[in-house]
């Protein structure tokens, strides 16, 4: 594999040589971003099965899946 390739999943942002700081913290807010909607949607599909415990490491992935698709 090509090391100018990103890995699988891997978050690529375009990096601004002008203003790496700038770069930095868009990254930071929409990693920040993704987080907060697969929280979200985490909790939605907790709060359907009525909180039962148990289920969480579940809904993360099921909210992860969510997400990714509706950026699509």
């Amino acid at each position: 594999m090509s090391q100018d390739q990103p890995l699988y999943g891997e978050l690529v942002i375009p990096f601004n040589t002008e203003n790496p700081s700038e770069s930095h913290a868009a990254a930071a807010l929409k990693a920040e971003e993704m987080r907060s909607r697969i929280e979200e949607a985490a909790y939605r599909l907790a709060e359907k099965r009525g909180f039962i415990p148990g289920y969480e490491l579940d809904d993360w992935l099921e909210a992860e899946i969510q997400v990714l698709r509706s950026l699509k």
